[in-house]
């Protein structure tokens, strides 16, 4: 990473993106609020850096880049546009910048209604993901990028790419591991079946502010997979009784859970629409 000086506790500069200031951080990596270089040609004046922790090699940027490409392919309103790749020291990708906060840190209060729209449209673009023979492997409330009339599913979980060989109990961080379904602790591939568990999740969390498993510890990744092996999901109280059939259904053993992602987009819109009517 080049920094020719320090914006707060950002660097002024990474690669040839001008920072203009951290925008947040996760277990794999920092995202900024930069300027794009003029090579790219957008009309944004905006747009959000992923850093990633650590350094990569040139196959691990390989293998990174083929991933991106891969989901910038994906046509899907729900998904966030990726517009470059870099590999200097470490992995860096930039995407669209959308202002408005996350599904995890909104910039406003939401509506009950906003928040089942931002979950089915996060659907819908799972959706998309999986009829193109991907999956988006680490969905959770924080991905969930908000726009004016819904939202848009962000930041693919790279970093299972970019570290190949290391588990996901090795990967996961404390505040992931309640929106993974148990059996890819247990060392099942994701798929359809597990994001459709990690939409439930993640629809819990929105609604509720509390996990299935409880508060997990965030500071220890280990004892958070312990509690979510050893542990039955709860329900919380507070939902309609429709909202807790849609939580209950996606975490539903396999053959029982609703097919695809879009299956839950669907039931969510029906339990928006009349929540925005009103709104």
């Amino acid at each position: 990473m080049d920094a020719a000086g320090l914006v707060g506790s950002a660097p002024a500069a990474i690669a040839d993106y001008q920072v203009v200031r951290l925008l947040g951080e996760g277990n794999h990596g920092r995202f900024y609020l930069a300027r794009p270089p003029a090579r790219l040609g957008l009309p944004d004046e905006f747009v959000a850096v992923k850093v990633f922790t650590g350094q990569h090699s040139e196959q691990a940027y390989e293998r990174g880049v083929r991933e991106l490409r891969a989901f910038a392919q994906v046509k899907s309103p729900y998904l966030v546009k990726v517009y470059d790749a870099v590999l200097q020291d470490s992995f860096l990708y930039a995407m669209e910048y959308l202002p408005l906060g996350s599904l995890a840190a909104p910039a406003r209060p939401l509506s009950r209604g906003e928040v089942l729209r931002a979950v089915a449209h996060a659907a819908h673009a799972l959706h998309a993901l999986h009829e193109a023979g991907l999956t988006h492997g680490d969905l959770k409330p924080a991905n969930i990028l908000l726009t004016e009339d819904g939202a848009k599913l962000s930041d693919l979980g790279l970093a299972r790419y970019l570290t190949p060989g290391v588990t996901l109990t090795g990967m996961a961080s404390a505040a992931s591991v309640e929106y993974l379904d148990p059996a890819l602790l247990r060392g099942e591939r994701p798929s359809r079946a597990t994001e459709v568990f990690a939409l439930g999740a993640t629809l819990h969390r929105a609604l509720t502010g509390t996990g299935l498993y409880g508060e997990l510890p965030d500071s220890e990744p280990l004892l958070a997979i312990r509690k979510v092996m050893s542990a039955e999901p709860t329900v919380a109280s507070g939902l309609s009784p429709e909202e807790a059939d849609l939580v209950r259904a996606c975490l539903a053993p396999v053959g029982e859970r609703p097919a695809t992602a879009e299956e839950v987009a669907q039931r969510l819109e029906a339990l928006a629409a009349p929540a925005l009517a009103n709104a």
